[in-house]
């Protein structure tokens, strides 16, 4: 969970209340986060010397991007025990809006951008590291590691609008990286930075796409690379007093959320707390034009009786509102048992009825809520497909198999020329994986099962092993487009093939299931299966079949391929049976 650790003294100003810490654990307790006080090293800014100073550490939810900040942690917690109040955030109207153009390449990399101005800001150096430091927050927990959202921002005053994002190739954008002094292009940029600490982990994001992103102001000054650096010419600096706000995204939403944290939590450094000025984004290809940042209010209505029947309290409209204003939300009452909940611009986590309600359990206090038993009592019991995977599991230890557990995650090689395929269309590709070992959810379990070969060369043989486990598929009708599919794959190996036993223990299975041979080679009567000729390139030719229940495929079985056994490292005859389980013991249950 991400952590944010805060100077005790800066801290305690901002909240508006001294505290023991005794009574600051028990208020984080109350409001759902953690905190502890360490001991650290910080350089003095003015000596050079390491001091030892202790912090404050609080540890937050996912949820709550939000409070990744001493301001708007603060914010929140004065609000909660009353020593502060929440404040309101407007746009301040100006007679010409700063503007970003969208050129239509851009929707080949990062497709979206928003943006905001603040204007007059007064930065202290712990409110300026503070600023610095909730960028880095969000980009590592919000915004994915930069994947999905990457955050820029600038000095005003050093750069002209309006501003255009464009994508273009690498060799063609050309300036200074922030706090360097020599010029590069894209692709020298990128073998810089290569074995930079900190900006490494985020090359592959746009490293190997023929366009790269880039923000320019009117005078085609380079403001910034998203997601990997801004420009040394905008940079911000403690004496800056107009920020020029830009994130670029492929995650409209998280951009709003993002954006709306930072001006939140910073604005009120503005001249004019709370205030910030819009910006005007164009985008040139569709003709439309977007204003950002959006402080529409989201409204839910809530009734009591349900809000009391879920968090097994009881509370009236009236104390409801104000448990909702201790969590910085707006409520007014619309009758007896209706309430309206204003949701301010930073609480991107309230998306619906229900965390209205845990908005108020939490005001209410978790420890003051009696502890009821349900209405109506339930019992747990264990999934059927993992109650029959487990004895099917023992059944095939019974036979002799030794049972093995193997990565979900796999190479690109692994499905496809490992096992002599051109491609597997079923592959779920992992975006910007930390190893290519690890690139790509399996379809079959195969790959997996020879690897423990490879692995037991010093082993006798004959060697007879089993997995039970998931694969990921393609499933366009599912929310995710993915689906698991629980399989069995069982490899025999030996100076001969042997299918034979792998035949048999196919056999076994299937009697210990109730399904019968289909004699017919029709599969017509039902929980039947039957065995028919295939020619898939992994296998030996004649030497394989696909698997039939009730007319429908659900697996292979074959003698490995030489070539497929070498690519593995092994050097003697494989027979494999690989059965997708599922369709076997929902009908069985039936």
């Amino acid at each position: 969970m991400p952590i944010v650790s805060v100077n005790i003294k800066n801290f305690f100003k901002k909240l508006g209340k001294e505290l023991k810490f005794h009574e600051l654990e028990e208020l984080c307790f109350e409001y759902g986060i953690e905190v502890e006080e360490k001991e650290v090293s910080k350089k003095n800014k003015k000596s050079g010397k390491e001091e030892k100073v202790k912090e404050y550490a609080f540890e937050v939810g996912a949820n709550r991007p939000d409070l990744l900040s001493v301001e708007t942690l603060t914010q929140a917690l004065g609000v909660f025990i009353g020593t502060r109040q929440p404040p309101q955030y407007t746009v301040k109207p100006v007679e010409q809006r700063q503007k970003i153009i969208v050129k239509k390449d851009c929707k080949r990399i990062r497709p979206f951008v928003v943006g905001a101005v603040l204007r007059n800001v007064t930065f202290t150096q712990e409110s300026y590291d503070s600023f610095i430091d909730f960028q880095d927050k969000l980009h590592h927990n919000l915004c994915r590691r930069r994947r999905l959202v990457a955050i820029g921002t600038h000095d005003l005053d050093t750069i002209q609008g309006p501003f255009t994002y464009d994508a273009r190739n690498p060799a063609d954008i050309k300036f200074v990286p922030l706090d360097k002094t020599e010029s590069m292009d894209g692709n020298r940029l990128m073998e810089f930075y290569e074995k930079d600490s900190h900006l490494k982990d985020f090359l592959p994001i746009i490293r190997n796409s023929p366009v790269y992103p880039v923000i320019l102001d009117s005078n085609n000054v380079v403001c910034s690379l998203p997601p990997i650096i801004n420009g040394d010419h905008s940079k911000i600096k403690l004496t800056t007093k107009n920020v020029f706000i830009e994130s670029t995204a492929t995650d409209y939403t998280r951009a709003l959320i993002a954006l709306n944290c930072l001006v939140a939590a910073f604005s009120e450094y503005c001249a004019e707390p709370y205030t910030v000025e819009e910006v005007e984004i164009h985008y040139e290809e569709e003709n439309r034009t977007d204003i950002t940042p959006q402080f529409t209010i989201n409204k839910f209505q809530t009734k009591i009786s349900h809000l009391n029947s879920v968090g097994t309290i009881n509370v009236t409209a009236e104390q409801a509102c104000k448990l909702l204003e201790r969590m910085s939300l707006t409520a007014k009452v619309l009758n007896n048992d209706e309430i309206e909940v204003a949701v301010p611009i930073t609480r991107g986590d309230i998306l619906q009825e229900c965390d209205i309600i845990e908005d108020v359990c939490i005001a209410y206090g978790f420890k003051n809520i009696k502890a009821v038993l349900p209405k109506t009592p339930t019992v747990g019991k264990q999934l059927l497909l993992n109650k029959m995977s487990d004895l099917i599991r023992e059944e095939i230890a019974a036979a002799g198999y030794k049972e093995g557990l193997n990565f979900v995650l796999v190479s690109r090689d692994d499905l496809t020329k490992k096992l002599k395929k051109e491609n597997d269309e079923q592959m779920i590709i992992i975006d910007n994986p930390k190893t290519e070992e690890f690139s790509v959810g399996r379809t079959t379990l195969l790959p997996g099962c020879l690897k423990w070969l490879s692995s037991n060369k010093k082993n006798k043989i004959p060697i007879s092993m089993f997995e039970v486990g998931d694969v990921i598929l393609k499933d366009e009708t599912r929310e995710t487009n993915t689906r698991n599919e629980r399989r069995l794959c069982a490899i025999y190996t030996n100076h001969n093939s042997e299918l034979e036993v792998v035949h048999g223990l196919l056999d076994y299975i299937m009697l210990k299931l109730m399904v019968n041979l289909d004699s017919t080679g029709t599969c017509k009567a039902e929980r039947r299966y039957r065995l028919v000729p295939s020619d898939e390139p992994t296998y030996f030719l004649d030497r394989q079949a696909h698997v039939y229940y009730n007319d429908k495929k659900i697996g292979n079985l074959g003698i490995l391929h030489p070539d497929v056994v070498k690519n593995f490292e092994w050097k003697y005859p494989v027979s494999v049976l690989e059965l997708n389980l599922e369709p076997l013991i929902n009908e069985f249950h039936q």
